[in-house]
């Protein structure tokens, strides 16, 4: 069943391409395509498939700018990403706002269709799902086109929200999500167990993701005060379900059957990550430009009782002296002698990339384990423990998430020995600084590779003195790199200035070094 669902997520993609592809496009109108033979059933796992992609594909430079990952030696500098010098054509910005446009579209289709029909679970998914799309396009860009993004009969060319007014109604749409889910009718989402290819219809676990990703939110608006939302309001809002993480089925993986290339054609039906940072149909490694970052991998290595590299990192193919864990710094430039990608350890480690049909993350155990031990730390969650336990039970998942042999053993060394400056909070439950750095930084070196845009995202929301000292080593060594700071935020596309010209205006010209996200610090 699983591959039968691959194969119709991969027709219903084709059919629906030709509506997806700009949302501005005035030829491709989401209102109008509902095509009679695309049900619920179908637009589902395309949909869930999709936002899986993203998450498993893209983000690659943020990882180089948050010291994760570099470019291998092979390979010539990227002067505009390695100097934080941003435009409007930058690839990652384009592919992010194309992306989760085309992909979101998917979900508005659905919600329509589902709604129509009373098939409650899926409207709740994809209301679920919007506001995960939305949240990336506002953390990237802050305002965004929302409220009428895809209300092409009336705005072809679709002012923007502010970012604050964007996150509100997040929250709106998991609560509607909530009492869908709550008075959903059995039986009447047709197929739901397969196209669901998370959770298969499991709606308790559909309420630990709103939860999670309410709390993810919530987190990351510490800064605004009340100005967009009660944080003690939205917190009571959290069902007793629990969180992500509350048992071993519940993380947030899509899995809709990945397999090499199941086709006359070899065309790749891998999963997103393994494909894109591993090995192609034919087993051969794909991914020679990126290579493990010395600021990661040398935090790693020099904590002795922490063995995780070996599982973010492939080994050298052609070890220099032996090392065959190697990496380089970021924004190097061009010069003879300089170790080649063959030399330095590839970022498809064996704890990240499993197998090619493994199920691609979307929103991991541990990630939900970090998020609750700063929110136990912040006294948004009471009766949870301790900071330090939470703290503690987050670093432990990361070891088993990662397959890591002899996990518990290997994490209760490391949380006994690692540095206290790493490892250790005072157990006040009042948000103290430096109690929220220690989590932020352990929750860095937790998920190496998994989240490229959560560091990032971290390092802007939180922006305390501790956390930029802890950063500053990561930063370009690219000469024109000098006196600059990781970007805050993309430029907009040149596409939205080439089509969408009075309103992408209005919004003036951000600069990625000064101007921030509404929630930054």
């Amino acid at each position: 069943m699983k591959k039968y669902i691959f194969y119709i997520s991969i027709f219903v993609s084709l059919i629906l391409s030709s509506c997806s592809k700009d949302y501005f496009d005035i030829n491709q109108n989401p209102n109008t395509a509902t095509e009679p033979a695309v049900t619920t059933n179908l637009l589902l796992p395309t949909a869930l498939h999709n936002t899986g992609f993203m998450y498993g594909t893209t983000g690659a430079a943020t990882a180089r700018w948050m010291g994760m990952w570099t470019r291998g030696g092979d390979y010539g500098p990227n002067n505009e990403e390695e100097s934080y010098d941003i435009t409007t054509n930058f690839g990652t910005s384009t592919v992010q706002w194309a992306n989760w446009y085309n992909f979101t579209f998917d979900y508005v289709v659905l919600e329509k269709k589902a709604l129509a029909t009373g098939q409650n679970i899926y409207a709740a998914i994809a209301k679920t799902m919007k506001t995960v799309a939305f949240m990336n396009l506002v953390d990237q860009f802050n305002n965004v086109p929302y409220s009428k993004a895809f209300d092409l009969d009336n705005n072809i060319l679709p002012a923007y929200d502010k970012g604050p007014a964007i996150y509100k109604d997040l929250f709106a749409q998991l609560d509607a999500a909530l009492v869908l889910l709550n008075t959903a009718v059995v039986g009447k989402d047709f197929d739901i167990t397969n196209a669901d290819i998370m959770y298969k219809g499991n709606i308790v676990y559909w309420k630990r993701f709103i939860n999670t990703q309410r709390l993810k939110l919530i987190l990351r608006l510490v800064n605004t005060g009340t100005t967009v939302i009660n944080p003690t309001t939205e917190m009571a809002k959290i069902t007793s379900d629990g969180y992500i993480g509350t048992s071993p089925l519940d993380a947030a993986t899509v899995d809709p059957g990945y397999v090499k290339a199941n086709n006359t054609a070899q065309i790749s039906q891998q999963n997103p990550f393994w494909d894109t940072y591993k090995a192609d149909v034919a087993g051969t490694a794909f991914d020679r430009f990126n290579r493990a970052n010395n600021f990661a991998l040398t935090l790693l290595k020099s904590t002795t009782n922490d063995i995780r590299y070996q599982y973010y990192y492939d080994k050298a193919t052609t070890p220099l002296g032996g090392n065959l864990w190697a990496g380089m710094p970021y924004g190097y430039p061009s010069i003879a002698g300089l170790p080649s990608s063959a030399n330095t350890s590839g970022v498809g480690g064996p704890g990240l990339a499993k197998s090619y049909s493994q199920g691609q993350w979307i929103l991991t155990t541990i990630e939900s384990k970090f998020l609750q031990a700063e929110a136990i730390a912040r006294g948004l969650i009471t009766g949870g423990g301790t900071p330090q336990i939470a703290l503690d039970n987050a670093i432990r998942e990361s070891f088993n998430w990662l397959g890591v042999t002899n996990a518990a053993v290997e994490a209760n060394n490391y949380i006994a020995s690692a540095p206290v400056a790493y490892t250790k909070v005072s157990g006040a439950v009042n948000g103290n600084s430096a109690d929220i750095d220690v989590i932020i930084k352990q929750k860095y070196l937790s998920m190496i590779g998994i989240s490229n845009f959560e560091p990032w995202t971290d390092y802007r929301r939180i922006g305390s003195a501790g956390l930029i000292a802890f950063y500053a080593p990561c930063f370009s060594v690219n000469a024109s790199a000098a006196g600059k700071l990781i970007p805050h935020r993309f430029r907009y596309p040149q596409r939205e200035y080439n089509f969408n010209t009075s309103n992408v205006a209005a919004e003036g010209d951000p600069n990625p070094q000064s101007s921030k996200i509404f929630w930054a610090k």
